[in-house]
């Protein structure tokens, strides 16, 4: 089934905090799209609120058609005590899960419960969906092909980290998901698992939203992307692949940074010469108080009237400063380099040292 996943107007975060707001996301079939920001940024918070886990701090997620398959595989950390390869890889599937609604529709169809009928057929595709029906035939198969000679009853808590991370690719690999949404998807893969990760998200026919730190992998496999700016609180989303992104944000955060020292310019120039009309203002009173007799009424009105122009200059200056829209500064970027640094001759070291640039 080809599935559409569609967010408006998301916003998400923590508590009363809020990550990121007003997203606007289609996810059409052969979409992928890759989810970018830093830490604590909010990637995963994201992919819960598609997954339809968390509820959105406002704005809503669509899938069309409703019944579509969706999948959300996030990291596991930790294993399941007791938990077996088939086991894990049913869960991950979705499998387990639509077995487990489909035993239960059936149970309800032998009791005659109303509309039980309705919900076992429901159940009944949904699990055939799922691949389900054959998943012990081609666990096997997908394990050998990732060079696992492993038993599939096997618990998982006696793992190696390599062969964990195979498993887990084999989960992704058997999957039927319509859209899936994968949270780090290439932690702890080889080479040869990182060319099948990318095979199969590459050559999927539904959409995939997924995050990765892996810069080629993303190069690779995304067709769009979504930036969650935290430190600008802002949310973007780049047409075009991984590539395209990083041309359009360099272009972006030029005309950003030069659009805000256009308005710094324009307005530290007012601010100077509004400070200028009125030292002038009142340089020019103090000169006429002095220089006027006390009599002489015609020099004082000339004063005043003089005085008042350049009030009115003033004026027209911090009104000038007030109707400047205001051009928040962009963030300034930074990058940890090394360099080797070079000790005396007497006591060389090769200790490197961090510069921040």
């Amino acid at each position: 089934m080809t599935a559409t996943l569609v967010a408006r107007g998301l916003s998400g975060g923590h508590g009363h905090r809020t990550l990121f707001s007003g997203l606007d996301l289609t996810v059409a079939p052969g979409d992928v799209v890759g989810l970018v920001g830093a830490n604590g940024a909010g990637k995963s918070t994201l992919l819960r609120l598609l997954a339809g886990v968390d509820a959105p701090q406002d704005g809503r997620v669509l899938l069309s058609p409703a019944d579509a398959f969706i999948g959300w595989l996030p990291q596991e950390h930790e294993r399941i005590p007791g938990e077996t390869v088939t086991g894990y890889v049913a869960r991950r599937t979705g499998c387990a899960e639509a077995t487990a609604e489909l035993d239960r529709t059936a149970v309800a169809l032998g009791e005659g419960l109303p509309g039980a009928d309705d919900a076992y057929g429901s159940a009944l595709d949904r699990w055939m969906a799922s691949g389900a029906a054959d998943l012990d035939e081609r666990l096997p198969v997908t394990l050998a092909e990732l060079g696992l000679d492993l038993d599939p009853a096997l618990p998982t808590a006696g793992l190696s980290g390599g062969q964990a991370a195979r498993v887990a690719l084999a989960a992704l690999l058997l999957s039927r998901f319509d859209v899936v949404l994968l949270d780090e998807p290439t932690n702890d893969l080889d080479l040869d698992g990182l060319a099948r990760l990318e095979s199969f998200v590459r050559g999927l026919r539904g959409g995939v939203v997924l995050v990765s730190h892996d810069r080629e992998f993303l190069a690779r496999c995304v067709t769009t992307v979504v930036e969650l700016d935290l430190a600008q609180d802002s949310v973007r989303v780049y047409d075009g692949g991984y590539d395209a992104f990083l041309e359009e944000r360099q272009v972006a955060r030029r005309h950003a940074r030069e659009a805000y020292e256009q308005f710094a310019d324009t307005k530290a120039d007012l601010v100077a010469r509004a400070r200028t009309q009125r030292e002038w203002s009142s340089q020019g009173v103090r000169n006429a108080m002095r220089k006027a007799p006390d009599n002489d009424k015609i020099r004082r009105k000339a004063s005043a009237e003089s005085s008042e122009k350049q009030g009115q200059k003033v004026r027209q200056m911090e009104s000038r400063i007030a109707r400047l829209e205001e051009v928040e500064e962009p963030r300034k970027e930074w990058e940890l380099a090394f360099t080797i640094g070079r000790a005396p001759a007497r006591a060389r070291s090769s200790r490197p040292s961090a510069t921040r640039r």
